[in-house]
């Protein structure tokens, strides 16, 4: 039977902006704009369907045209939403600008749908029946704190940004597994260093930490093992969702079982095949992938 992952997170509204050439500050720069279903955890969510789990997205809807669009893309990618209440909002929407050269210059996000979510909202009771559960920071403190202490399986966590990384500090003693970027990572521990950040993470009570620091690759710590992979991107087409995507093949890696050597190759793998696509999720991920 598959395995059942349920991830805890923000759904919104993606709208992207890519300027033809360099971008202009200051002025009005010919490009392309996008309008995309995207959000940390959806992304996660849509990453692991794609890989062939069996996937529920416990994430707030609004009831706006936004919102049924996110329910229409949910259905199509394979994405259950039997946990999501509808709250009498505006749905959450992430509007970025990239810099010409595929990677973000700037990025304003409203996710004050799930910044208004409290515990009672949630069916937080359904989370012990999953093989594995992923957290995203774009909730609430108290609702990440209450869904840690009902997880039975691996308890996955992404940050999601700077700001909201320290969140996550609680739960640390309750994670399998925690995905920073290097400076989500410097925030919760105080190293500038990704290696360094990577054994403080463990040392603060997460089993496995993974720094994903761009071009300088991946640090990992954890099990009795630690390292460094290289980036494996030649070349860069879109940066947005890469980190999601690690997020998710590091939460494959461990309901499945696997090592840290491994779990890390396998979410390098699945971030150059994001970093190498013009969307958010690569459509070249699929269940071989696991196999592979």
């Amino acid at each position: 039977m598959k395995k059942r992952i349920c991830v805890l997170g923000g759904i919104n509204m993606d709208i992207t902006g890519a300027p033809h050439g360099p971008l202009c500050p200051g002025d009005s720069n010919p490009g392309t704009v996008r309008m995309t279903p995207g959000g940390v955890g959806r992304n996660i969510a849509e990453n692991l369907a794609r890989m062939g789990f069996d996937v529920e997205l416990m994430s707030p809807l609004g009831n706006d045209g936004f919102a049924t669009l996110l329910r229409q893309s949910c259905a199509q990618d394979g994405i259950g939403l039997a946990f999501a209440p509808s709250l009498p909002m505006a749905s959450s929407v992430y509007l970025c600008l990239m810099d010409g050269r595929g990677d973000m210059y700037a990025a304003v996000n409203d996710m004050a749908l799930c910044e208004s979510l409290s515990v009672g909202q949630l069916p937080l009771d359904a989370l012990p029946a999953f093989d594995g559960v992923v957290l995203d920071a774009n909730l609430p403190g108290p609702v990440l704190e209450a869904a840690a202490r009902q997880v039975k399986g691996p308890l996955i966590a992404d940050p999601v940004s700077a700001q909201k990384a320290e969140r996550l500090l609680p739960l640390l003693p309750y994670l399998d597994a925690i995905k920073p970027n290097r400076m989500e990572a410097a925030r919760l521990t105080g190293e500038n260093d990704p290696a360094k950040a990577a054994a403080a993470l463990c040392r603060m009570g997460a089993q496995r930490a993974f720094v994903s620091a761009g071009p300088a690759g991946m640090y990992y710590c954890g099990q009795g093992q630690a390292g460094v992979l290289p980036s494996r991107v030649l070349t860069l087409c879109n940066a947005t969702g890469a980190g999601d995507s690690a997020t998710a093949a590091i939460a494959a890696g461990c309901v499945l079982g696997w090592d840290m050597e491994k779990t890390a190759h396998f979410a390098c793998r699945v971030a150059a095949l994001t970093l190498q696509s013009p969307r958010a999720v690569s459509p070249q991920l699929t269940p071989n992938i696991l196999q592979d």
